[in-house]
């Protein structure tokens, strides 16, 4: 009975998350206190005390992830503050001798900061340099925009700072930030992002084929301070020599990011008061308690055997077949997250690619990096697939632009369908023989 009564609240609470408009925090725990509620009144049910505080606390948490999440927010707040970023986006059109190649590199712009800093951020950052270039050529910016926005949400699975869905993968495996770049001795998932966005670059190029006028002046913007990109160089650097230390990633890196964060806000709130001040107002905590209840939203269903039926059904499905297991992963993944919340089912699905492992036979990290890929990745396909594509839209909204939901899938789908190709087939052949 209790485990029946999980699947229902985890199913109903699931459903509220993919289509909800607000509050999906306050809902998550809604729904683990009902977990917490059932179990109180069926114990005998659960004599391990898999779903009470304690087990929540001790068993279900990843706190060192939620420890990187919380100084890494504070420290890219500051780096976007400083000007940084936006001096170097405009730097980098303003070298470029036509628009189409100015707007490419704003695109590849937007990728290499999303893989240090949140994608929703990225795209509020990097759109004031592209409609500058927009405005000044008379084109039209929705390729642009939404170039931007795609191309932010690819790389976010690049590293383990850049997308909440990275840091459950780390948090489940115990990698650290170095495994995001070489595993096992053998190149890892940022290296496969980047085969798929060299890829997903040629289709944007096409998009863009159009916009042949020579680049038009940009503005340059000021500098307000250079140090947060020391502190930015000083988190990966710590991060990066922390699993020599702690390599089970169990405490080092969560407690020394959130020393760093508070460290760099004190230095901040004593040269900028107004600005700390206005830093910790729009600091988005909701985040760190949304994806500490996704953690115990998939502990729930792993505990009580969901995780495992689902394993199960896959593996009867494929039998001992890899590469179909491998393939159904990615191309499932891809199809889902275009439409509801890639946390949730990443979290959700990260038990069953290590079962797989078991049943089917391959490395664990071949079908988790699957799953990492096609969910972050899928969310590219449709406007409301990744929150920066809800973003973009408004920014192009604002614009006098409604994009569609078959506008941006004209760009998003085959951008998609290049980047995770490419992914997808590295990964393998890395990883799957």
């Amino acid at each position: 009975m209790l485990a029946w009564i999980i699947l229902i609240v985890f199913a109903l609470t699931y459903g509220y998350l993919c289509f909800g408009r607000s509050h999906k925090a306050a809902s998550l725990w809604v729904g683990i206190g009902l977990m917490l509620l059932a179990r109180a009144v069926l114990a005998d049910q659960d004599p391990a005390g898999a779903m009470t505080v304690r087990g929540i606390l001790t068993e279900a948490i990843s706190w060192n992830v939620l420890g990187v999440l919380a100084g890494a927010m504070v420290i890219a707040d500051l780096f976007l503050d400083s000007g940084v970023p936006a001096l170097m986006a405009d730097r980098l059109a303003e070298r470029c001798r036509s628009t189409r190649w100015a707007l490419l590199a704003v695109c590849a712009f937007s990728g290499l900061v999303s893989a240090f800093v949140d994608n929703v951020t990225t795209v509020l950052l990097v759109t004031p340099v592209a409609l500058a270039i927009v405005h000044r050529t008379g084109t039209n910016p929705v390729p642009l925009i939404v170039g931007i926005a795609v191309s932010a949400n690819l790389q976010g699975a690049a590293t383990l700072v850049g997308d909440p869905p990275s840091m459950l993968m780390a948090g489940y495996y115990r990698l650290g930030f170095n495994d995001f770049f070489v595993y096992q001795g053998r190149p890892s998932l940022f290296f496969a992002i980047q085969v798929g966005a060299l890829a997903s670059l040629g289709v944007l190029f096409f998009f863009f084929r159009d916009y042949r006028a020579p680049m038009p002046h940009v503005e340059v913007a000021p500098v307000k301070t250079w140090v947060p990109v020391g502190l930015i160089l000083l988190m990966i650097a710590f991060l990066a020599s922390s699993s020599r230390f702690d390599p089970g990633f169990t405490w080092l890196a969560g407690t020394g990011n959130v020393l760093l964060g508070l460290l760099s806000l004190l230095w901040y709130a004593s040269r900028y008061r107004q600005d700390a001040k206005a830093l910790l107002k729009r600091y988005d905590a909701s985040t760190i308690v949304f994806l500490a209840g996704i953690f115990v939203l998939a502990y729930a269903m792993d505990r009580f055997g969901w995780v495992k039926a689902i394993a199960d059904a896959i593996a009867a499905a494929v039998g001992d077949n890899r590469f179909l297991a491998y393939s159904l992963i990615v191309w499932v993944s891809v199809l889902v997250s275009a439409f509801v919340d890639n946390i949730a089912y990443v979290a959700l699905m990260l038990p069953v690619t290590s079962m797989l492992s078991t049943s089917v036979g391959g490395s664990p990290f071949l079908y988790a990096a699957g799953l990492l890929v096609g969910a972050c990745l899928g969310g590219n396909i449709t406007p409301i697939g990744a929150s920066c594509n809800v973003v973009a839209c408004g920014i192009l909204r604002r614009e006098g632009r409604r994009v569609s939901f078959w506008q941006f899938a004209r760009i998003g789908l085959p951008f998609t369908l290049a980047a995770t190709t490419a992914g997808y087939l590295f990964i393998w052949f890395v990883f799957g023989r």
